[in-house]
C-alpha cells in the first residue's frame, strides 16, 4: 500500500529529490531527539552515580572502621579476667606471655598487648616489632629497676632470648592511657599520641581492672593500635573515581588517616606533631577541610550525615561527611570528595548511546532507500534478499511467489523447498548439540576456553589456585534404606535440581555429582565458594518445608571449603571421559566436609579461605579447632561459618562467641580446668553447641588417658 502512494506523491519529482530529502529528514529529526535525550540522561546519571558512590564509600569505611576498633576492647576483657584470676604475672613476669602471644597470632592488626599495675607502675605486654614484625615481650619492674627488658618468643610463645633493655624507666602510671582508663572507671580510647615504644602515633584501648571484690584497683590493661598502617591501605585500596580522595580527621582537624601517600606526622624528634587537615600538601584535602570549616565553623559542629558540594579552580566537587562513633569514645569524622570531572565517563557512554542511536537512525534511513529501490527495480531483488537471508541462517525465511508462475516464480519455489529442509536439518543437530551440553554445560566448556563440546579431548584441564566445595547429605545411608531404588534416584535428583544451580549462580562449576554429594570448584573468588554454600543452604530450606508439608523429615548438608593449587580437566579414555579435579587439597576438602558431622555444624572453611577474603568480616566467622584429618601430618586451622545456621542459632552462637574463644584459648594453654568453666558457660546459654559439648569430652578423655607431651593444642583424627 506504501508504493502506490509514493508514486502518485513521486511521480513528476526527479529521483535525487526522492531518496534525498526523505533520508535528510529523518536523519534530522532523529538525531536532534537523540542528542536531547542523550544530555537529560547524562545530567541524571552524573547527580545519581556520585550520590551513590559517596553514600557506598562512607558506608565501606565506617564499617571497617567499626571493625578495625572492636576487637582491642575485646581482648582488653580478656586479660582483665586473667589478671583478676592470676593467669597474668605484671608485679613479677612471671607468666602470661604465652596468653598474650596466642591473642597477638589471632589479630594480626594490633601493635601492642599489655597490662599495667597501680602497685608501682610495673608494665608487662607482648608487641609486634615495627622493623621486623615479629613478636616481643616486654616488662619493667624492680628486678631491672624498670628499664624494660625485651625477649623474643618461640612458636609457643615462650620466652627465648633477651633482646634488649630500654634506655630510660618506664612508670605505667604516668602514661596517657593508664590515665585516660582510671579517669573515666570504664573501658575508653585515649587520644591520639606517639607511642613510646615505636614512635609511631596509636590510639589505645584501655580498661581498668579491679580485684574480685570490685574495690581495690590492680592496673589497666590496654590494646595498641597503629593508625597509619593497616586502615590507610584500605583507603588507598579504595576507587574514589580517578583523582578523589577519602581521609578520616578527630574533631580538633588532625589527620587520623587518608587515602594519600602524604605523611601524616610533621616535625621531628620530640617536636613531632600531628598533621592538620588544613595544612595537607594535598589540594584536594585542604580545599576540604577549608571549606568544612568555613560552612560549619568547626568540625565538631557536624553531628549528622552531609552530603556537599563546592568549587575548586573552577571544577565542581562532591562531598560526603559521616560522623563516626563508638561507645567507647571515638569521635572522627569520615569524608569522601570525588570531583564531578572524575564522572565524566557517563557522559562518554551517553555519547556511545548517540553514536549508537545515529546509526539506527541511518539504519531506518537506509530501510526507506530500500523501499523505494524496490518500487524502482525488478522482483528479482526481492528473491535476492530472501536468499541471502537464508545463508545468513535465518531458515525460516520464505519468498512470496503466490502471483508468479513464470520461471522466477519456479526459482522462488525451489528457494522455499531448499530453506525448509535446511531449517529441519539446523533443528535436528541444534537438538543433539543441546542433548550433549547436559553433559558437557557451558559453564564448563568456559572454564576449559572451548567454544564447543566437540573440542573437548582427553587431558584438558587447567590448573591453578581455587576453591573447592564438597558438599554432602548427611545420614544419607539412613534415609535411602527406607526408599525404593526408584524412590532413592527420584529423591536424589529432586535434590540436586535445588542446590546446582546456587552453584552456578555464584561463578561455580560442578566437577562432578557423587551421588548424594557434588563436588565443585570456583576459579575466580573465593567468597563464590562460601556464597554459593550459603544459597545452598537457604534452598535446603524451602525444600525441607516442602517435604514436611507431605510428612517426610528434613534432611541436612554438609559442606567444607578450601582453596589451593589444583588440576581440574578430563579424565579417562579415549571412548569414556568425564570432569575431574585432581589436588591433595581435593582430599583435604572432603576432609572438612566429613568433620562437619563431628563438630555438629553445617560449614567449615580452612584457614586459607579466610586468608583469601578480601573482607575479613564480611561473614561471621567462629575458630573451631587446629586438626590433622586424616592422611595428612601438618595441622589445619578449622573455621565455622556461622552465616549458615539458622538465625536463633546465629544470635545464640554471637552471644557466646567471646566466652567460647576463652574455652579454646585455655585448652590450647592446657588450663582444661579453666577451659571447661567455659564450654560449660556456652552450653549453659546454648545446650545445643555440639563444638563446646565435643571439647568437653576431650577434656575428659586427655584427663582420664593423659596429655600428650608436649601438648601443642592440636586434635588428631584417625578416621575420615
Amino acid at each position: 500500500m506504501i508504493s502506490p502512494v509514493i508514486g502518485r506523491l513521486t511521480k513528476n519529482l526527479p529521483l535525487r529529490v526522492v531518496f534525498t530529502v526523505p533520508v535528510l529528514l529523518q536523519l534530522v529529526g532523529v538525531v536532534g531527539l537523540v542528542g536531547y535525550l542523550s544530555f537529560r540522561n547524562g545530567q541524571r546519571a552524573v547527580q545519581n552515580l556520585a550520590s551513590q558512590l559517596r553514600s557506598e564509600l562512607s558506608a565501606r569505611i565506617e564499617r571497617e572502621l567499626k571493625g578495625y576498633f572492636s576487637a582491642p576492647h575485646d581482648i582488653n576483657r580478656l586479660n582483665a579476667t586473667a589478671l583478676v584470676y592470676g593467669e597474668l604475672d605484671i608485679i613479677q613476669a612471671s607468666a602470661g606471655e604465652n596468653f598474650l602471644f596466642q591473642q597477638m597470632k589471632i589479630h594480626p592488626t594490633i601493635a601492642f598487648v599489655y597490662c599495667g599495675s597501680a602497685n608501682q607502675g610495673e608494665f608487662f605486654g607482648v608487641l609486634r616489632s615495627p622493623d621486623t614484625g615479629e613478636l616481643q615481650l616486654s616488662y619493667g619492674n624492680q628486678s631491672n629497676q624498670f628499664f624494660r627488658d625485651y625477649y623474643s618468643l618461640d612458636v609457643r610463645g615462650s620466652r627465648r632470648h633477651w633482646l634488649y633493655r630500654a634506655d630510660r624507666p618506664y612508670d605505667s602510671r604516668t602514661r596517657p592511657w593508664f590515665k585516660a582508663a582510671i579517669g573515666k572507671e570504664r573501658p575508653v580510647w585515649t587520644d591520639v599520641y606517639i607511642a613510646f615504644t615505636t614512635g609511631l602515633p596509636n590510639v589505645t584501648a584501655s580498661l581498668p581492672v579491679y580485684d574480685r571484690a570490685g574495690q581495690r584497683l590492680l592496673g589497666v590493661c590496654a590494646t595498641d593500635v597503629v593508625l597509619p598502617e593497616e586502615f590507610r591501605h584500605f583507603l588507598k585500596g579504595l576507587r574514589i573515581g580517578k583523582s578523589g580522595q577519602a581521609f578520616v580527621v578527630d574533631r580538633s582537624g588532625h589527620l587520623i588517616s587518608s587515602s594519600t601517600d602524604e605523611s601524616l606526622m610533621v616535625g621531628t624528634g620530640d617536636n613531632v606533631q600531628f598533621l592538620q587537615a588544613v595544612d595537607s600538601q594535598h589540594p584536594l584535602i585542604q580545599s576540604t577541610a577549608h571549606y568544612l570549616l568555613a560552612r560549619f565553623g568547626s568540625f565538631e559542629a557536624i553531628q549528622t550525615p552531609q552530603q556537599l558540594d563546592f568549587w575548586l579552580d573552577r571544577q565542581h566537587q562532591f562531598l560526603e561527611v559521616l560522623p563516626f562513633r563508638d561507645e567507647f569514645g571515638l569521635d572522627w569524622l569520615i569524608v569522601v570528595v570525588v570531583p564531578e570531572a572524575d564522572f565524566m565517563a557517563t557522559i562518554a557512554s551517553n555519547t556511545r548511546i548517540t553514536i549508537v542511536l545515529c546509526l539506527v537512525a541511518l539504519g531506518v534511513s537506509l530501510i526507506v532507500g530500500v523501499i523505494l529501490t524496490r518500487w524502482v527495480t525488478s522482483p528479482i531483488l526481492n528473491l535476492n534478499v530472501a536468499v541471502k537471508e537464508i545463508a545468513q541462517g535465518h531458515w525460516d525465511k520464505r519468498v512470496n511467489c503466490d502471483d508468479r508462475t513464470d520461471e522466477v516464480g519456479e526459482l522462488a519455489k525451489s528457494v522455499n523447498v531448499m530453506a525448509m529442509q535446511l531449517q529441519q536439518s539446523f533443528e535436528t543437530l541444534e537438538a543433539q548439540k543441546n542433548s550433549f551440553s547436559r553433559f558437557f554445560p557451558s559453564e564448563y566448556l568456559k572454564f576449559l576456553a572451548k567454544q564447543d563440546v566437540t573440542e573437548v579431548e582427553l587431558g584438558d584441564h587447567v590448573s591453578k589456585d581455587m576453591a573447592i566445595l564438597f558438599s554432602d547429605i548427611r545420614s544419607f545411608t539412613s534415609l535411602s534404606e527406607k526408599m525404593t531404588p526408584q524412590e532413592t534416584f527420584d529423591f536424589i535428583n529432586d535434590y540436586l535440581q535445588r542446590v546446582s544451580p546456587q552453584i552456578r549462580a555464584h561463578n561455580g562449576v560442578i566437577v562432578k555429582f557423587l551421588g548424594d554429594g557434588v563436588m565443585a570448584v570456583f576459579p575466580d573468588r573465593v567468597e563464590d565458594a562460601i556464597d554459593a554454600a550459603l544459597a545452598q543452604i537457604r534452598a535446603l530450606e524451602d525444600y525441607n518445608q516442602q517435604r514436611q508439608q507431605v510428612g517426610e523429615f528434613p534432611i541436612h548438608i554438609g559442606l567444607g571449603i578450601h582453596i589451593g593449587h589444583m588440576m581440574v580437566g578430563i579424565v579417562g579414555e579415549e571412548n569414556r571421559i568425564q570432569g575431574d579435579a585432581l589436588s591433595d587439597n581435593v582430599n583435604l576438602t572432603a576432609r572438612l566436609e566429613g568433620l562437619t558431622k563431628y563438630y555438629g555444624v553445617p560449614l567449615l572453611v580452612s584457614e586459607d579461605v579466610l586468608k583469601k577474603l578480601p573482607d575479613s568480616h564480611a561473614y561471621q566467622v567462629r575458630f573451631l579447632d587446629r586438626a590433622i584429618v586424616k592422611g595428612r601430618t601438618e595441622p589445619i586451622a578449622v573455621y565455622e561459618i556461622v552465616d549458615a545456621e539458622p538465625e536463633t542459632v546465629q544470635v545464640l552462637k554471637s552471644e557466646t562467641l567471646t566466652t567460647f574463644n576463652q574455652g579454646v584459648q585455655q585448652y590450647q594453654l592446657g588450663q582444661f580446668s579453666v577451659a571447661s568453666q567455659f564450654f560449660q558457660a556456652v552450653l549453659a546459654q546454648n545446650p545445643n553447641d555440639q563444638t563446646a559439648q565435643v571439647y568437653l569430652e576431650r577434656i575428659q578423655f586427655l584427663t582420664d588417658q593423659g596429655i600428650p607431651t608436649p601438648w601443642t593444642g592440636v586434635w588428631s583424627f584417625t578416621q575420615k
